[in-house]
């Protein structure tokens, strides 16, 4: 993962970076629950129950295909940090993707009205931060702005899923030569 403020590597392992940020920074004044529940987390209670149900069966379809982690949450607000600094802390606070980091995060924060992505050190062979967010910028706000938040979130999880996906396929194609 990059470091919010500087962008240098670090993770749980190296969990301070050179600028001074430490993850821990972040245990002092966010207060989730501790424990990951399940695929998709919807605390700002945004997703209708259809949705979620559809986007259940996707994410588990996706880890099911690729043994990766996908994870999505929705938060009233991410303050007093911002929702970029928090997906990143969450990522890690949950070991997303175990200690590899093999998985994604997809946090959507209703009052920033900003939806953010970590993708996992090892994957972003196949995505990066930036690309992901574009993804998300393109099929997800397109979404938002008509005020449909099941079909943004949908379309742009099964979007990151396809791509990471594809580029796990090219991958074991070009091992199998």
């Amino acid at each position: 993962m990059l470091c919010p403020n500087c962008k240098s590597d670090m993770n749980d392992c190296t969990p301070k970076c050179n600028c001074g940020f430490e993850i821990s920074e972040f245990d002092k004044v966010l207060q989730i629950p501790s424990e990951r529940n399940g695929t998709v987390m919807d605390w700002a209670k945004v997703i209708s129950p259809e949705a979620l149900d559809r986007i259940n069966s996707l994410m588990q379809s996706f880890t099911t295909k690729t043994s990766f982690d996908f994870c999505l949450v929705t938060l009233p607000m991410a303050s007093p940090r911002s929702p970029r600094e928090f997906v990143f802390w969450l990522f890690n606070r949950w070991k997303i993707g175990g200690d590899q980091h093999l998985g994604v995060l997809v946090l959507l924060s209703m009052q920033e009205r900003r939806i953010e992505v970590e993708i996992g050190h090892l994957l972003e062979k196949y995505i990066t931060d930036d690309e992901a967010a574009g993804v998300l910028q393109h099929h997800a706000v397109p979404f938002f702005k008509k005020n449909d938040i099941d079909n943004g979130l949908f379309y742009s999880l099964e979007m990151l899923g396809k791509i990471i996906e594809h580029g796990l396929s090219e991958e074991q194609s070009n091992e199998k030569q």
